[in-house]
């Protein structure tokens, strides 16, 4: 599948400036600020997605760790980026095609990401039929 409009390198420039933003925060890191920047990302999670981008969520995270100076496992962050993944009745098939490579390569590392993401996934379908 090909990625449109080279979405591609503008996630890694994104990415990039997130990760020089944690390094060069003035004050003292924490982890709720860390889980801040990973929710200021969703919108561009999901961007990746309806692009045809299969980001490689596990370098991510390990990039978000190593900015923060490992003060949060990028296993957390990991699991904090699932967190803001689109819901896949929200996508077309491309999309939850993608969305699935994503969530894939989380599953194949630390396992429960799939099992994590249906249990939101069915509370967020609960919320919206309420």
């Amino acid at each position: 599948m090909e990625i449109k409009n080279r979405f591609d390198e503008v996630f890694a420039i994104e990415v990039e400036g997130w990760c020089y933003g944690i390094q060069s925060y003035p004050g003292e890191l924490f982890p709720g600020l860390i889980h801040a920047v990973v929710r200021e990302c969703a919108p561009s999670f999901k961007a990746a997605v309806e692009h045809n981008f299969v980001f490689d969520i596990l370098e991510l995270s390990k990039r978000f760790s190593r900015a923060a100076k490992y003060l949060v496992h990028e296993k957390e962050i990991c699991f904090s980026v699932l967190a803001q993944l689109p819901n896949p009745s929200h996508l077309n098939e491309d999309g939850q095609f993608v969305l699935a490579q994503i969530v894939d390569q989380v599953e194949q590392k630390y396992g429960g990401a799939l099992e994590r993401l249906q249990r939101k996934w069915a509370w967020e379908r609960r919320q919206e039929a309420a």
